[in-house]
């Protein structure tokens, strides 16, 4: 494997907003901080979690900055940088480059709908146009295209392609990428609360989840859990995690609920942005209250915080 150390729980981070929408720096550094003291092995910033679609070029500038800044080299720090155009994912690298990101993350552009050897030309572009690792990523829900295996295969074999962030939902895919190139590249499952036992147990080094933060030191527990063998402990916090999965995505529109979520449990998380609606009082309750029944939250008084 080209990346050994590249491994373990690494959370995508939600982007904090202020009342009013504007960026929220500061919340930003406390949340990297937070997590990297829940025992993570490295934080991913600006990907569909952290509400990428909705910055501006000066605003990612920043969330880069501050999240190298706050991570102070304990752990990498990923830099989400897809986009439709391989000229502005490349441009979007540079100022991962010029932050000091530790790793860049590019699914296939979307909208555009390339056929595989249009994504070949797509990675060929960003693999030429930088010297950091590039983690590939997968996640056809949000592009509309699959990243082929055969292609995967292929780009495993690139001296700077360190990784995959497998997100398709489908444990076939994952599985044959996790087999077919767990020897060359760190192959991440995305969605760990339903899949992470499961792709530890087959060869993944890891997973990159935007439940991690609400969940704390439980994520980095299940992980060590998995990876030492303990399975009555990794299957008990993996059907914790998974029944929480399930309201982040059944409550209001993504990732409303995890940044509700961050809020209840006193963590920097803020309003979503147009045209995602945060949740309402109603729906703000009920989650609450499946926090409280999991033990994330001690009572109807932290809702307050």
């Amino acid at each position: 494997m080209k990346y050994p150390k590249f491994r373990g729980v690494v959370p995508a981070l939600t982007t904090p907003f202020h009342a009013d929408r504007t960026l929220d720096a500061d919340g930003l550094g406390r949340l990297v901080d937070l997590v990297i003291g829940d025992g993570v092995d490295g934080v991913l910033v600006n990907g569909c979690t952290g509400e990428s679609w909705s910055l501006t070029a000066d605003e990612r500038r920043v969330v880069f900055d501050i999240a190298v800044k706050a991570a102070a080299g304990r752990v990498p720090v990923i830099a989400g940088c897809s986009a439709i155009t391989s000229a502005e994912t490349i441009g979007k690298i540079r100022q991962a480059e010029q932050a000091r990101c530790d790793y860049v993350m590019v699914s296939p552009p979307w909208y555009v709908m390339p056929n595989p050897e249009e994504i070949a030309d797509h990675y060929a572009a960003v693999l030429a146009a930088t010297e950091l690792p590039v983690l590939l990523y997968n996640i056809p829900r949000r592009t509309g295209v699959q990243l082929p295996v055969d292609l995967v295969d292929r780009l495993a074999d690139h001296p700077k392609v360190a990784g995959i962030k497998e997100s398709s939902k489908d444990w076939g895919i994952l599985s044959e990428v996790i087999r077919r190139t767990r020897d060359r590249i760190s192959v991440f499952a995305g969605y760990a609360s339903f899949f992470g036992l499961a792709a530890l147990t087959e060869g993944a080094v890891g997973y990159m989840d935007s439940g991690t933060p609400v969940f704390g030191r439980r994520s980095p527990e299940f992980f060590r859990a998995s990876v030492k063998g303990d399975l009555d402990t990794a299957r008990r916090l993996q059907n914790e995690m998974a029944a929480m999965l399930v309201e982040f995505f059944g409550l209001g529109t993504f990732p409303a609920s995890v940044k509700a979520s961050l809020e209840l449990l006193g963590r920097p998380g803020g309003p979503t942005r147009d045209p995602i609606r945060p949740l309402t009082a109603a729906q703000r309750e009920t989650l609450r209250k499946k926090m409280t029944a999991a033990g994330l939250i001690k009572g109807p008084t932290s809702s307050a915080a």
